[in-house]
């Protein structure tokens, strides 16, 4: 049979037992009204009342007061067996909450002022959920239900971040350079033949050119290559003429093409 859990333990065992029977006494009302923000589940002031009713105390509210800032008031957690106040804390509604004094929210919309009735009993609500949290947090824990132990009262509608979340703005690649067209088969037979008259290998013209294709040579380069090569045979060789050697090999590899 459930019954009410009073708090007046001989000693720490039976403290921690008392808060272990509480917390499945009133386990499925706190879980029931508990608030989900964002993702994550807030235990509301009701769960926070039930859990101290469980554990044979009441909270309230008192001493409500505009202060610099915004509205405060105090919450009290009382033992209900001889009155003794067993937590306090205080609950605060401030100027800077736009959902209660007015003003653009995180998204940009205007949002008017709330009564002021509204406003206090909002600070109260806090401020009872506050003093039995710091009565009885580690009950919720005890609860493993998922449960944050942050009051919901005290969480924005959007959840704790500072500014809205945006989508980070796009930066489009930069468009690739179009490639550069390359030499056409009569060039690459030319560049050959010029080659050969000098004495290079396929090979050795490809290192040259630092391609490991001939056809890889881009256009541009083209008449850089023929250059080269003329110089070092002394001019374009004849049709009909065989492949001549004019420089030794070895020195024309270490020349360099000048591009």
């Amino acid at each position: 049979m459930n019954a009410l859990t009073v708090i007046e333990p001989a000693n720490n065992v039976d403290a921690y037992r008392a808060s272990t029977d509480a917390a499945s006494l009133c386990r499925e009302i706190v879980v029931a009204s508990a608030k989900n923000i964002q993702g994550r589940n807030y235990v509301c002031v009701e769960g926070w009342q039930a859990i101290a009713v469980a554990h044979g105390c009441a909270a309230s509210a008192r001493g409500v007061e505009r202060v610099e800032g915004g509205i405060r008031a105090i919450g009290e957690v009382r033992r209900m067996s001889d009155g003794v106040v067993i937590a306090e804390a205080e609950g605060f509604v401030g100027e800077d909450e736009e959902t209660w004094f007015g003003g653009k929210n995180r998204w940009g919309k205007e949002q008017p002022k709330r009564a002021d009735y509204a406003i206090r009993a909002m600070a109260q609500t806090r401020a009872i959920s506050r003093a039995c949290r710091s009565a009885f947090a580690h009950v919720v824990v005890m609860m493993n239900a998922g449960l944050s132990t942050t009051p919901a009262e005290e969480v924005p509608m959007g959840g704790f971040e500072e500014a809205p979340i945006t989508a980070a703005p796009r930066h489009d690649p930069a468009p690739s350079p179009p490639a550069e067209p390359l030499i056409t088969d009569s060039q690459r037979h030319t560049l050959i033949s010029f080659s050969q008259a000098a004495g290079l290998t396929s090979a050795e013209l490809n290192t040259k050119c630092r391609v490991s294709d001939l056809r890889q040579l881009p256009v541009s380069k083209f008449e850089a290559v023929k250059k080269w090569l003329e110089d070092k045979i002394g001019g374009p060789p004849p049709a009909d003429e065989p492949a001549r050697q004019l420089a030794p090999a070895s020195d024309i590899l270490d020349d360099h093409i000048p591009f």
